[in-house]
């Protein structure tokens, strides 16, 4: 079983897949350890296989059971860093696990933190790191809930009905690896342009206040 490949997976557990899927979009979301698996392409490969297969499984249900895991699995990464992140910081002490560290932590969740809880959900380990970062820092649990939501939402509809619907042209079905590749590279650059618009934006307000 090659789990780093999204048609492999999908084709191994047939009418299973989306429950499969679900699964491994738990384990990538919810632990760094495993946040290596699949995500976009996943995504995007298993929207294409609902809107082609006749699976017992309804496609809206399929839909449904990916978003949850999509969800739950940030929310557990979060709790992780919120009940286990900050004894951690104290018990160790070095350049990693240090105060500094959580403050600047602290400080990133203060800046960007609605935009990176959201946009993380398109990188790869981000994804797993930002959720467990959110919790270390104390981000109120309510506010990161609703952005959790917010994010799985459009990053599990923005893949899977691209897939779903974009599936249906020859044209992406016979360049398959291209799509992908190019829906994932601008969505990865969501979060780094707009942390790069937030610093230009604070130089010249500070420029001008000069």
């Amino acid at each position: 079983m090659n789990w780093l490949d999204a048609q492999h997976i999908i084709n191994s557990f047939g009418d299973w897949a989306a429950i499969a899927v679900a699964a491994v979009i738990f384990l990538e979301t919810a632990f760094i350890l495993t946040s290596f698996l699949p995500g976009d392409s996943l995504l995007f490969l298993t929207g294409l296989a609902l809107a082609t297969s006749e699976s017992w499984l309804p496609d809206w249900l399929g839909f449904i059971l990916i978003w949850m895991a999509a969800f739950f699995g940030s929310q557990v990464g979060y709790w992780i860093g919120y009940k286990i992140g900050p004894p951690l910081f104290e018990r160790n002490s070095n350049f990693l696990l240090n105060q500094r560290v959580l403050d600047k932590t602290h400080e990133f969740f203060e800046k960007y933190g609605a935009r990176a809880v959201v946009m993380a959900r398109f990188l790869p380990i981000l994804r797993a790191l930002i959720p467990m970062l959110a919790g270390i820092s104390k981000m109120d649990s309510k506010r990161f809930t609703k952005l959790n939501a917010l994010g799985s939402t459009i990053w599990v509809g923005l893949f899977m009905f691209a897939g779903y619907w974009l599936g249906q042209f020859p044209l992406v079905k016979n360049h398959l690896e291209i799509t992908v590749i190019i829906i994932i590279v601008f969505t990865t650059m969501l979060l780094p342009i707009e942390i790069l618009r937030t610093r230009i934006a604070k130089k010249i307000a500070a420029k001008k206040a000069r």
